[in-house]
């Protein structure tokens, strides 16, 4: 029997997939809430009403039981801060349990002794541990609350504990000062990937906050991206090329941008449910796109809902036409102020370039 590699298996297993339209992986946003109150979080939320309207541990284990009997395999439990949930316990033991593989997404705070015992003896696949600051100031001027010790405790308890960390580290306005002393101190944990993200998403409009209070410039971006490359060279650069791992290869001068139908796993592999029920193609995905109402109409209706708008959602002429459509792809997240009427947003398109030019000669110039 030939074998393959577990990367080439997931390759295949992913793009069997696609073409089957079956929901492979799902994401499930199990609260807007969270212990740290981050200026440039998408989607936390403060309204004490917002504890009323979440879904309980048994309603979210209802839909991963639909979505497990539909194929899902994988999941990853985010929020907020997925943790406070009161049920988190009861909600990862049941996939677990399902022999579902499972990924979670945490601010570290609440990865303390007991949870790393619990997580130790029935491990998940990774844990993705978010990484605000370098010290005290830095974790106060981001988050708002001084957790450093409590969190870079915990992470190297959960090292040495043999769980699978991932340091997640997001660039914003607030961060600038010190993102290059917490690149630098990632390093010293000694993870195996460090994932630098080079992309801010819009906050939802119920959040109150805005991009253009916590966004930055292209150059900053650049910067950022640069020494990223420097100290991480084994780690995906973005979540696109985290994802780009396993969908399997695609020709360099195979253009990813298509008449009709976005080309990412998004809605055709995958799927996100946010803390209210809804389900879309990813978490930030706008609604006023495509989503659907889980909770009323159940996993099926709503993941063919959600798939059928994905393959034919119609693409910005002007991307047809674009130079850089062999290296990126048109999202409807990033472009969400003008995605409704399925046009770019012009500046969103001039960073991208500059950014993908630049990167492309800076990896030339630097063998690592």
């Amino acid at each position: 029997m030939k074998k393959v590699s577990y990367s080439q298996f997931v390759r295949y297993r992913n793009q069997n997939a696609r073409k089957n339209s079956i929901p492979v992986t799902g994401c499930f946003e199990l609260t807007p809430l969270c212990n740290l109150d981050c200026k440039m979080c998408y989607i936390h939320l403060t309204d004490p009403s917002v504890k009323e309207r979440m879904l309980s541990g048994d309603e979210w284990i209802a839909l991963m039981e639909q979505a497990i009997a539909r194929g899902m395999i994988s999941a990853t439990i985010t929020g907020g801060e997925a943790m406070t949930h009161p049920d988190f316990r009861k909600i990862y033991m049941y996939l677990i349990g399902k022999g579902i593989s499972v990924m979670i997404k945490t601010n570290g705070i609440l990865l303390n002794n007991d949870m790393i015992s619990l997580l130790t003896e029935y491990p998940p696949l990774a844990i993705d541990v978010s990484l605000y600051g370098c010290d005290s100031e830095s974790y106060i001027a981001v988050t708002g609350h001084d957790v450093f010790e409590t969190v870079t405790g915990n992470i190297r308890a959960a090292i040495d504990a043999g769980l699978n960390i991932r340091l997640m580290i997001t660039p914003s306005a607030y961060m600038l000062p010190w993102i290059d002393r917490i690149m630098d101190y990632a390093r010293t944990f000694g993870a195996d990937k460090v994932l630098v993200s080079s992309v801010l998403m819009e906050a939802n409009t119920d959040t109150g906050r805005s991009i253009s209070d916590y966004g930055f410039g292209i150059e900053d971006s650049l910067r950022i991206s640069r020494r990223s490359h420097e100290l991480f060279p084994n780690s995906p650069k973005n979540q696109e090329e985290e994802e780009e791992e396993l969908m399997g290869e695609i020709p360099e001068d195979e253009p990813r941008v298509l008449p009709k139908g976005l080309s990412c796993n998004a809605g055709r592999t995958t799927f996100a449910i946010n803390w209210d029920g809804t389900m879309g193609p990813c978490l930030n995905f706008p609604r006023d796109v495509i989503c659907a109402d889980v909770k009323r109409i159940g996993f099926n209706a709503a993941w063919q809902e959600v798939n059928h708008g994905v393959k034919e959602y119609e693409i910005p002429e002007e991307c047809l036409g674009c130079s850089y459509n062999t290296g990126c792809r048109y999202c409807p997240s990033r472009h969400r102020r003008f995605a409704a009427k399925h046009l770019c947003d012009s500046t969103v398109c001039e960073q991208h370039k500059k950014y993908t030019d630049d990167i492309t000669e800076y990896i030339k110039k630097h063998s690592f």
